[in-house]
């Protein structure tokens, strides 16, 4: 595979000029992640990889092109915008069909890719074809504010289901668990119990667990299931500014610290497909439950310090939901989402600096070299390091 990659990534993009490709000591199946993949797996890979560290450059490059008096709003669209169309370049020439089942933009009207769009080789020409959930930018405003944590995202798999750009109330536990952990109270009702069931599958008492939430700094409205996640467990991972959720299950393989034992709380539901596709490649014990959530609600009721106006949906959003066939008053789990065993790969591309994966932002690398860092995830829990050199 190491070969493969180094030979085709480089051939995808005339501007990179070495491919370095090192696979990590994960905890996982004991294959060797040099055999696993086919050649065609290989390709696919190479396309993706080269995608979104394509996506990652490009959003990192952006800023220099900003101007005196842009708006936060002007500043993440050109973001999205130069991310989108880095990405798209790469991807509309892969020999193979790519069906977005889960992206972000569609909703707000901005850049970035949307479920039921088609990318690569169109049906009747492509030699197969694979589902997509990309997320081009995973926190825009870092990238736009140049702080700390941004991604970009970018995965395949066989069994996505579509979804439309909302949002979901969702807990990750193990497998077993998921049918049994009730959603449909009200999150701070419910959430003392299911941190004590998750707390009993796990083999720890509740005050040794480590739970990752979502931030207050947008909405208060995670204040009091914080408060109550705080009063039951170890230790509660709160975001300062903006939830990127990929850093927080890749401490499930031990790439950064500390390992977390649940992620519960408000997540989009393309984060969601993402994660869901990630947490299969690299944890397939566990998985999430999870409901359908509104974005215009928590809109409308900003200073909320409850979950309560998630479940308040517009007419759209109701709209949206009958057409793609999911429904807000039940409870789904991560084989609704996600077919166990079909995520074929993963990306994870440093935008800006992330200590907390240890990969950097792209930066100069000797003169007229820029070099963009991230990783590659393959079933089995196998995490290869990816090192790109491009030629400014």
């Amino acid at each position: 595979m190491n070969e493969t990659l180094r030979r085709t990534i480089p051939a995808l993009d005339d501007r990179i000029t070495r491919a370095e490709v090192r696979w990590l000591d994960t905890p996982g199946d004991s294959r060797r992640a040099d055999g696993d993949a086919t050649a065609g797996e290989g390709k696919e890979d190479a396309y993706l990889v080269a995608a979104m560290a394509s996506a990652a450059l490009a959003a990192a490059e952006a800023p220099a092109e900003f101007t005196d008096g842009m708006s936060l709003n002007d500043r993440k669209v050109a973001v999205d915008g130069a991310a989108t169309a880095a990405a798209e370049k790469i991807l509309q020439q892969a020999p193979f069909g790519i069906r977005v089942a889960a992206g972000e933009g569609e909703r707000d009207d901005s850049p970035g890719a949307h479920s039921g769009q088609w990318l690569g080789a169109m049906d009747a020409d492509a030699t197969h074809v694979v589902d997509g959930v990309f997320d081009y930018v995973d926190g825009t405003e870092l990238a736009a504010t140049g702080q700390v944590g941004a991604l970009s995202l970018g995965g395949f798999g066989d069994g996505v289901r579509p979804v439309p750009d909302l949002q979901a109330y969702a807990v990750l536990a193990p497998l077993d668990l998921l049918h049994d952990l009730d959603l449909m109270l009200r999150p701070e009702d419910g959430v003392v119990p299911q941190l004590d069931r998750i707390a009993a599958a796990v083999g720890k008492r509740p005050a040794e667990l480590t739970v990752s939430t979502h931030s207050i700094a947008s909405k208060p409205m995670h204040r009091a299931l914080i408060e109550l996640m705080r009063g039951r467990v170890g230790e509660v991972l709160v975001p300062e500014q903006v939830t990127v959720e990929p850093p927080y299950l890749l401490s499930l393989v031990g790439l950064s610290e500390p390992r977390i034992d649940s992620m519960i709380g408000a997540i989009g539901l393309s984060e969601l497909a993402f994660a869901a596709g990630l947490v299969d490649l690299l944890a397939p014990r566990l998985g999430f439950a999870f409901r359908l959530a509104s974005v215009s609600g928590p809109r409308a009721e900003p200073d909320l310090t409850c979950l309560d106006a998630l479940f308040k949906f517009s007419e759209d959003e109701e709209a949206a939901l009958r057409s793609s066939g999911w429904a807000k008053d039940r409870q789904y789990t991560s084989e609704d989402l996600v077919r166990p065993g079909t995520s074929r790969a993963a990306a994870v591309f440093a935008v800006t600096d992330n200590p907390a994966l240890g990969i950097r932002g792209p930066e100069p690398h000797g003169e007229g070299v820029a070099h963009v860092e991230g990783f590659l995830v393959k079933p089995f829990a196998k995490v290869g390091r990816i090192r790109l050199d491009y030629r400014r």
